[in-house]
């Protein structure tokens, strides 16, 4: 069967191309079939030590910049369009590592294509031993002019930075409100970002992402505008299955102060998301619509995990810590 499944969407599809449906070429490959990777993951990280002096790539985890050469995805130093992350190598602080990639391929699909939050275009890719790993389209390039856009994260843009704020920064410095108030400031159609953001914050909560910081939000603006907007949503992965995360159910705050039921549970629940909906000018009907659309979606969740790369195991586990969340929301 998983011969029959795109690498890219997940859709059943008997037409594929190297494992991928013609939307997800045309898409995520501008049109051009990809090969299978010529190098396994021993040679990735070999690669990864030659280029990461001169990479521009930010974060923590394995991962490269990769370009087209014919029909080649090879790694590259300047130019890449793409960003590949295969499974994390065990150290000891990554749980269920070998989960990971589909983990992160799922969660951006349950974004992109079930709660349509616009979202990078990704999916998965076979090294040259058959192993899956992880690839991104960027989207901070102009694919007509090849003009980098000018982006900045929400760290950023608030001017905080470890010798500010410590080395928590990105978790301890501010809340997702502070960062609503940026969009509020920053980007002209604010109102429908504002909604934008509520989907992504909420959607996170979700899926147990507990990575959310404040450098995996961002704005950016295309090229010759001054007008600002959300970027595509990135880095997206239930964290919980990966990372034993004792306290907190978010990576940062929700609110500038815990309300009455926070304190009560000790955990978020629907009148937290409610307040923050309130704080941020979402209208009423349209928080509940959304609501109601999070209860109503459950069913293509749990369909999308099922078609998804992730072992039994984290299958279950994910299924179970969606629908936990979605009962703190009062939603069965």
């Amino acid at each position: 069967m998983e011969d029959k499944i795109c690498l890219g969407c997940l859709a059943e599809n008997k037409k594929l191309r190297n494992n991928y449906c013609s939307k997800c070429i045309k898409e995520l490959f501008n049109g051009k079939v990809p090969n299978p990777l010529n190098f396994d993951r021993v040679e990735f990280t070999k690669k990864r030590a030659e280029l990461s002096p001169r990479m521009s790539i930010s974060g923590v985890q394995d991962k490269i910049s990769l370009a087209f050469e014919k029909k080649d995805l090879i790694p590259t130093a300047a130019n890449g369009r793409y960003i590949l992350k295969p499974i994390t190598n065990g150290d000891g602080h990554i749980q269920n590592e070998k989960d990971i990639v589909a983990n992160e391929h799922l969660s951006m699909l349950i974004s992109k294509n079930i709660f349509k939050i616009p979202t990078a275009w990704c999916g998965l890719i076979r090294f040259s031993d058959g192993e899956l790993a992880y690839i991104t389209k960027r989207f901070d390039y102009d694919e007509e002019t090849n003009l980098k856009y000018d982006q900045e994260d929400f760290a950023g843009i608030m001017g905080i930075t470890p010798v500010t704020h410590g080395e928590n920064y990105k978790y301890d410095a501010c809340s997702y409100l502070d960062c609503a108030k940026m969009i509020k400031k920053y980007v002209a159609s604010s109102v429908v970002s504002q909604e934008d953001f509520f989907k992504r914050i909420i959607l996170n909560y979700l899926i147990c992402n507990g990575d959310a910081h404040i450098k995996n939000f961002s704005l950016y603006s295309k090229v010759d505008s001054r007008e600002y907007f959300l970027t595509p949503s990135y880095d997206l992965l239930n964290t919980r299955f990966h990372i034993n995360e004792k306290y907190g159910d978010m990576a940062i705050d929700l609110l500038d102060d815990y309300t009455s039921t926070y304190e009560a549970y000790g955990y978020y629940t629907y009148d937290d998301f409610k307040t923050f909906a309130k704080y941020i000018d979402l209208p009423k009907i349209r928080f509940n619509k959304i609501m109601k659309f999070i209860e109503g979606s459950y069913l293509e969740v749990e369909d999308l995990i099922d078609k998804s790369f992730l072992s039994s195991e984290a299958k279950e586990f994910y299924k179970e810590s969606y629908k936990d969340r979605m009962k703190r929301l009062r939603i069965k």
